[in-house]
């Protein structure tokens, strides 16, 4: 018998984390950006029998991102994320990032590729995430997923600086880590 869906909540906590990796070009290319964003929430329909069947749903708060860049200054971090608050994402403009999934399928080793459509800077575009999910455990489970993004599909203009000798890269790489807790119905 398949145990029936259930909703749980993603929200922000000690062990949960949405960050956004861009790499640098030009004469900083083996560095690379690390904006993590401290407010989000979502849910997800989800049966441990029917995987595939699940529904996702995410909500960022642009305004949120702080730069976790281990090479630059606590002065220079605030820079970057302000930059990227006020700049990069508008945040003032588009106060909402959003993932809505439309299909997971499971892939053939390990795992599940979720697809849907992401909403940043006032754009839609369908996106690709590998995930996994890991076991159950006193109603909570972890989902760790990745998904690749050119910023030009959004309409973001690469940031770079001293006539293009200093850059960042189009391509960008979301990573999740996040806990999803079961609501009682």
């Amino acid at each position: 018998m398949e145990a029936p869906e259930a909703l749980y909540k993603i929200a922000p906590s000690y062990d949960s984390t949405i960050a956004v990796e861009v790499c640098k070009t030009g004469l900083l290319r083996k560095r690379r950006h690390v904006l993590v964003f401290e407010r989000f929430d979502g849910q997800i329909h989800y049966s441990p029998d029917n995987p595939t069947g699940a529904y996702v749903q995410i909500t960022v708060d642009p305004g949120s991102v702080i730069c976790r860049d281990k090479w630059l200054r606590l002065g220079k971090q605030k820079h970057v994320a302000e930059f990227t608050r006020s700049q990069v994402l508008a945040a003032d403009r588009h106060p909402e990032i959003r993932f809505v999934s439309s299909s997971i399928t499971a892939k053939p080793l390990r795992g599940f590729v979720v697809e849907g459509t992401l909403s940043l800077c006032g754009a839609e575009h369908p996106v690709r995430a590998n995930l996994i999910l890991g076991p159950q455990s006193n109603g909570r489970f972890q989902i760790d997923a990745d998904a690749p993004v050119r910023l030009s599909d959004f309409g973001i203009k690469c940031p770079s600086a001293l006539l293009g000798l200093i850059g960042t890269r189009n391509e960008a790489m979301i990573h999740l880590l996040l806990w999803a807790s079961k609501i009682s119905p």
